[in-house]
């Protein structure tokens, strides 16, 4: 005898399925009659649970975006290199993360590639605080006031780090396939974007005098750090 399924098990089966198709084909390529075929349930099921196609995708786009949201939140402790030290390594952790959805990234990479109204949703609970959290502890690092630009960059910059081991994924493993295995990639990779990172920062933008305690003029770039 066939076990039924409660409501709330139809809903995330549901809420499955058209991630899957969405990160396949975007929001625009997938139909309400692709979501029922995968997800093995009646067009009817999906009416009950959501008022819309676009309704659901606003759900499937919060599910994916899943703990990053809540990263803005985090606060990490020690100095402020450590900090974002601390910041990369939990990203980075969350990214890629090997029991995260698949599709997680593909619909989220699809709406960046093809954006609707929903682009707003992430930009606003997801993007916007990560990236202010990350301006404000490379300026905690840096030790002097930077420019919005110089902050926008250097942000971009660290993030742009992380998120291409995921983004690129299928190419890494073709070009660099060592960066793909062991069962500490994830460390080695945080490892290599917090160091990479901290040493640009330490070496063009931190204040002379914050380094150490001391200041040096060795293998100083007087252009980067004039204020």
């Amino acid at each position: 005898m066939k076990r039924s399924i409660s409501p709330d098990e139809t809903r995330e089966r549901i809420v499955r399925a058209a991630g899957e198709v969405f990160g396949r084909h975007g929001f625009d390529g997938t139909t309400i009659r692709q979501i029922t075929r995968r997800a093995e349930v009646n067009v009817a099921a999906v009416n009950y649970h959501f008022r819309d196609k676009g309704e659901l995708y606003m759900r499937v786009l919060r599910e994916a975006k899943g703990l990053a949201g809540e990263l803005a939140a985090t606060e990490f402790r020690g100095t402020s290199e450590e900090q974002l030290r601390g910041f990369v390594f939990t990203f980075v952790r969350q990214l890629l993360d090997p029991n995260r959805p698949t599709w997680h990234v593909q619909v989220i990479t699809q709406e960046m590639m093809r954006p609707t109204p929903a682009l707003d949703l992430l930009v606003r609970e997801m993007t916007e605080p990560i990236f202010r959290q990350v301006r404000e502890l490379i300026g905690a690092v840096a030790g002097r006031k930077l420019s919005a630009p110089e902050l926008d960059m250097l942000a971009s910059s660290v993030l742009g780090q992380c998120l291409f081991y995921v983004r690129s994924r299928p190419m890494i493993e073709r070009l660099a396939p060592e960066l793909s295995r062991g069962p500490d990639r994830i460390e080695r990779i945080a490892e290599h974007i917090a160091t990479f990172s901290l040493a640009a920062l330490r070496h063009l933008y931190k204040r002379p005098s914050a380094r150490n305690g001391k200041t040096s003029n060795r293998g100083r770039a007087p252009a980067l750090y004039a204020s």
